[in-house]
């Protein structure tokens, strides 16, 4: 080991991860040659055994630590820079009424200074070396995003250890954070018709359902968060058991697992559960919502229908049907009802993926002469119209087919892409190796059977939510 490295090593095993003391041309730590134990599974990605695997060997490496944080390494010599992502199973979904807001808040309170570490420090020492950080907040995680070197890696373990037991939380910490966030709401939300639309909206939809508030929250939300509450959130479901530690690049597997376990380590915490979220299907939702807004003078129609979860069955021909009817150029809702038929200004075809389910929306807009019922008339014609068209093809599905393992073939060449598809595997579906071929062999063996029960079951069998929007007073729902 040379001097440099014996610096960086001493450095890092002190939790000290000043980003001078780290040498862009030293290699980055290596660990010794001993197989990780039982508790990991180990997949080599150049054919070799797992336990002659050279230092730096392309391999998938994951498990869990014995105070339950999920680790996963996917190390890929070939890539330019290391991703690393905290994907915290906590959303807006998991929020109690008195902690609503709560999640996309801690998305920012998470950036701020520890007992060890001024506020800067994390931001610090991406930007110095050229890497980028970043968060965001979902229904249903709150993940955290770094992209740096692999010179620079390791002091991204120190912080992101760190920042999950060692922040402060104090009064003037978090009434700084609130002002941040609600500012955030008035520029992106209040300032937009179509996103104040989006908390009435969900409301209205989705009910008593976890679904039924917006991640960002609101300014309400926000200003009646309590410091206690707050520390509680904290302890509880910034617990290790309900995280993964996601590292994709450059690295070395076993040593980062051991980097892991030694920094993350132990912990006092005691776990809060997150609560179970329902799934979509099965939920009784109103046949209606009407929502009246500062729009244009225009009137908004949408059908809205629910799919499967990842776990389901139909899942893979259900994700293949969306992609037939609007994943590429052309959206098979919208040329029916505008170009075919004429009865709309606009149309589009709207998918989610959510972990409780799917959404599939057809939406309209539509002059302000035409009424409520004969918007909703035109809209469904057009949906019946798609049954039995000539979108439900061999042809059709083959190029559908094509389009999404290309994006999964190109996300192998990205960090911070399979990253991202190692995180959503282990959060919905359990599996976080389901990312490495799980998806091309499942796309792969969709027929055309599938896909067209899966659209019969989904939508033609199915009751849709109708959802209108008229011009009229701000955010307010009509019975």
């Amino acid at each position: 080991m040379t001097v440099t490295l014996a610096l960086c090593a001493a450095a890092a095993l002190a939790q000290e991860p000043a980003g001078e003391m780290f040498d862009p041309d030293a290699p980055p730590l290596v660990a010794e040659p001993s197989a990780l134990d039982e508790r990991f599974q180990v997949t080599r990605l150049d054919g070799g055994p797992e336990e002659m695997a050279p230092p730096f060997a392309p391999m998938f490496v994951t498990g869990q630590l014995d105070n339950g944080l999920t680790v996963s390494v996917l190390a890929a010599p070939d890539m330019p820079v290391v991703a690393t992502q905290v994907w915290v199973q906590v959303g807006s979904a998991h929020e109690a009424p008195s902690e609503a807001g709560f999640a996309h808040l801690f998305e920012h309170l998470m950036f701020g200074a520890t007992t060890r570490y001024d506020k800067e420090a994390y931001s610090r020492h991406h930007t110095t070396h050229g890497g980028n950080e970043n968060a965001y907040t979902a229904f249903d995680n709150t993940v955290y995003i770094s992209e740096i070197g692999p010179q620079w890696h390791d002091p991204v373990l120190v912080f992101e250890a760190d920042r999950m037991v060692n922040l402060v939380l104090d009064a003037e910490n978090l009434a700084n954070e609130q002002k941040i966030v609600t500012e955030e709401l008035r520029l992106r939300t209040e300032n937009n018709p179509l996103a104040r639309l989006l908390s009435p909206a969900l409301e209205a939809l989705f009910g008593e359902h976890p679904y039924g508030h917006s991640p960002a929250g609101t300014k309400a939300d926000i200003a009646n968060a309590d410091l206690e509450l707050v520390k509680k959130f904290y302890d509880g479901y910034y617990h290790p058991a309900n995280m993964h530690l996601v590292v994709v690049g450059p690295v070395d597997a076993p040593t980062v697992v051991r980097r892991a376990e030694a920094l993350f380590g132990p912990t006092e915490k005691q776990r809060l559960v997150p609560p179970e979220v329902p799934a979509l299907a099965g939920w009784d939702f109103p046949e209606r919502v009407t929502l009246t807004e500062d729009v244009p003078p225009i009137k908004v129609a949408g059908a809205v229908y629910v799919g499967p979860t990842r776990q389901d069955p139909d899942y893979w021909a259900w994700k293949v049907m969306v992609e037939m009817l609007a994943g590429g150029e052309l959206d098979r809702f919208r040329e029916e009802l505008v170009t075919e038929r004429g009865k709309a200004v606009e149309a589009a075809t709207i998918a989610e993926e959510l972990r409780a389910g799917g959404i599939l929306a057809f939406g309209s807009i539509n002059l302000p002469f035409r009424s409520q019922r004969g918007a909703f008339k035109h809209l469904h014609a057009a949906v019946d119209g798609l049954d039995g068209a000539d979108w439900l093809s061999q042809a059709n599905l083959d190029t559908a087919r094509r389009r999404l393992l290309r994006d999964t073939l190109e996300a192998r060449y990205y960090a911070a892409d399979m990253a991202d598809a190692i995180g959503q595997a282990w959060s919905w579906q359990g599996d976080p190796s389901l990312a490495l071929g799980g998806a091309t062999e499942a796309i792969e063996a969709v027929t055309l059977a599938q896909v067209r029960t899966a659209w019969q079951t989904w939508v033609m069998d199915a009751t849709p939510v109708e959802l209108f929007v008229k011009r009229g007073k701000a955010q307010e729902v009509e019975p």
